[in-house]
């Protein structure tokens, strides 16, 4: 049978295809900086432009071997090898009020919260520690087919992007942030049969 589009049930059906570009971040922040950035943490929704490292909800357990007389046996392993998570987020930045690059600041206090540079301070897991970061992945129509919550977040590694500085560039400036949590919730949606 030659390929034709009657032949397609995914065509006939009219079945939407998945977007990687439908999805929504929502952010909280540590308690100890909600005070100062709480007006700002809505706001972290509209700034992120990708976020990476949900590969870490699929992962299986990684396969072991034994060796006898020269075969192979394959298994697999007893556990996972690693059950964290970890994300990565890029930001745009915008200005409020003329010079106040107020994303990049409330990522600076979180940065400082872990290692503070000017004072050598640091801080307990219980105050640097956001609740949650939770993702919505929808579709065209802007149902939600995948709800992920991840618990715990923490900041770490710094914030990227600020590296280098360049006369001849017309990049506009973004903030990447890598986050870790230990669990995550991952509820897929199924909707009923009609």
């Amino acid at each position: 049978m030659l390929p034709h589009i009657s032949n397609s049930q995914a065509g006939v059906n009219r079945q939407d295809p998945v977007y990687k570009s439908k999805f929504e971040v929502y952010f909280t922040i540590p308690a100890a900086l909600q005070a100062e950035f709480q007006q700002d943490v809505a706001v972290l929704t509209e700034q992120v432009q990708n976020i990476g490292g949900l590969e870490t909800l699929d992962r299986g357990v990684e396969k072991g071997e034994q060796k006898f007389l020269g075969t192979t046996r394959t298994y697999l392993n007893a556990t996972k090898d690693s059950t964290s998570h970890e994300l990565s987020v890029e930001l745009a930045l915008n200005f409020r009020n003329r010079t106040d690059n107020y994303i990049y600041r409330l990522f600076k206090a979180w940065n400082d919260l872990t290692y503070n540079e000017s004072s050598g301070e640091t801080t307990l897991k219980q105050d640097y520690v956001a609740d949650f970061l939770r993702i919505y992945v929808g579709n065209r129509a802007g149902d939600v087919w995948r709800d992920i919550t991840y618990k715990d977040v923490i900041l770490f590694g710094g914030l990227e992007g600020f590296d280098t500085l360049d006369y001849s560039s017309t990049d506009i400036q973004t903030l990447k942030i890598k986050l870790a949590s230990d669990w995550a919730m991952d509820n897929l949606k199924v909707p009923s049969r009609q």
